[in-house]
């Protein structure tokens, strides 16, 4: 035993000096750590005194090492400095606490500091760690005026493949005011009443509200045109027949129309020529969502939302009975009016260059439109909108033996718009009756000469085509005969 508490004496100065070296490698590298930290680094004691910083101190607070050492935080504060301390925090508090500091040279700084206990339960010192925020900050609202721009960007993306899937050409004002209004109304589902002239594009309206909505995804669309159907079959196409309903009927029975397109939408075109009888069936079907088939008795439950269509005044209808004035109400809770092509002539050259590379992508061509002949265009007032326009430029995108399309194959009535109307006139009439009506029977005759068909010219007469019939017919039995049938 004495022989080896010899050797451990004589081992012990050696063992004392190696954890001399430990502690003082130990020693540097702590003080590297806090000397090279990123982080601000303070050290204060139970007084709020400061005894150490690190160089980040000086960077993020503004704060010089021999000038701060011995001050207390609570000073630098009250000289204004720094706007908070975290250490007098901890100090009131007794507990870790984290405030946000606004510096003296414009950083803003997050503050963490830890409490350390001395033998009778005091404070003896406070460690803080400080952490510049400015950048992070600055990041913050980098993204979210990224966020907001992206937001915006996509936004505008879905709007554009909106107006890319609904087959509309939209660049005037008018127009995109009726699709962004049937966007908006997609979202419910009350009843659409469309508008406007035949042609102008009322379907494909109907079309952009059912795909825009949620029944896009849990029903079909269809399109019935309440004038296509003979009268004494629309109400087993519309509501469906029992077995043995009446005779030739499918010994099964059938489902109608408002069954098929159960959860979907179901769009009534022309709905102004639905017989009289049908409107108070369809007027109960609305109301109640219940279709009752053609010799049932037994109400079958719907969900159908209805969109309806006409280019009749159905005011002027109900006025004259010729439409029920509570379906009508039914119908117009959200109406909407789509303007004729001649009111909206900025999109005249952009639908037939739509349709121009369309057919000819389609015919596999490579025909365009002249300077002149778009100005021709332009200029025509369309009595059969886009559906006219679409016509005519298939007409000549097919027809045509150059590249391009010039003034001289468009059709003469299309360039009345562009050229005075002249009459010559024989002023050797007896009475003035019959110079009137010599006049008017001339001009109506030019007038559909110019336009093709007596439709177009009572648009451009701006009168009624029974009305302009009328006249015709009065002229006839005068027996004045310039105006054929």
């Amino acid at each position: 035993m004495g022989s080896s508490e010899e050797i451990s004496n004589q081992e012990l100065p050696e063992q004392l000096q190696k954890r001399i070296m430990e502690l003082e490698h130990l020693n540097r590298d702590y003080l590297g750590m806090l000397e090279n930290s990123y982080d601000g680094l303070l050290i204060a004691d139970g007084e709020s005194r400061i005894l150490y910083i690190n160089p980040s101190i000086e960077r993020i607070m503004g704060l010089k090492y021999p000038d701060s050492i011995g001050k207390t935080t609570k000073g630098l504060t009250e000289a204004g400095i720094t706007d908070a301390s975290a250490t007098l925090k901890v100090i009131e508090s007794g507990q870790k606490e984290t405030v946000v500091i606004n510096t003296i040279n414009g950083k803003i700084a997050l503050s963490t500091g830890v409490p350390s206990y001395d033998s009778n339960g005091k404070i003896h010192r406070v460690y803080c760690n400080v952490r510049d925020i400015t950048d992070l900050n600055q990041l913050k609202q980098k993204h979210q005026q990224t966020q907001v721009l992206a937001s915006k960007y996509l936004a505008e993306l879905n709007q554009l493949k909106k107006n890319n899937n609904s087959e509309i050409i939209a660049h005037s004002k008018e127009m995109r005011k009726v699709i962004d209004l049937a966007y908006r109304v997609a979202n419910v589902d009350s009843s659409v009443l469309l508008l406007g002239e035949s042609g102008v594009g009322k379907d494909l309206i109907a079309k952009i509200i059912h795909k825009a909505s949620p029944r896009n995804e849990a029903g079909l669309f269809l399109k019935i045109n309440c004038g296509a159907i003979p009268e004494n079959l629309l109400e087993s196409e519309l509501f469906g027949y029992e077995t043995g309903a009446f005779t030739g009927a499918s010994k099964e029975g059938k489902a109608g129309y408002f069954e098929f397109v159960n959860k979907g939408t179901l769009f009534l075109d022309e709905i102004g020529d639905l017989p009289k009888n049908m409107q108070v069936k369809l007027l109960n079907v609305i109301q109640d969502q219940k279709v009752t088939r053609v010799g049932g008795v037994k109400p079958r439950e719907i969900d159908v939302r209805i969109l309806a269509a006409t280019n009749k005044n159905l005011e002027e209808m109900v006025m004259h009975g010729l439409f029920r004035e509570d379906l009508y109400y039914r119908l117009n809770v959200l109406p909407i009016t789509i303007p004729p092509l001649r009111e909206r002539r900025e999109d005249i050259l952009l639908i037939a260059q739509h349709y121009a590379d369309h057919f000819n992508k389609k015919y596999n061509l490579n025909v365009k439109f002249s300077k002149e002949a778009i100005e021709i265009l332009s200029k025509y007032d369309w009595p059969g909108n886009v559906r006219e326009l679409t016509n005519l430029v298939e007409r000549l995108i097919i027809i045509a033996q150059e590249t391009v399309i010039t003034p001289e194959h468009i059709p003469p009535k299309y360039h009345s718009a562009c050229e005075p109307l002249t009459l010559e006139y024989n002023y050797q009439a007896k009475t003035l009756n019959d110079a009137m009506e010599e006049f008017e029977n001339k001009f109506i005759a030019q007038m559909i000469s110019h336009c093709g068909s007596r439709e177009e010219a009572a648009v451009q007469l701006d009168i009624s085509l029974s009305s302009l019939t009328r006249r015709i017919r009065r002229l006839r039995k005068s027996k004045l005969t310039l105006v054929n049938d």
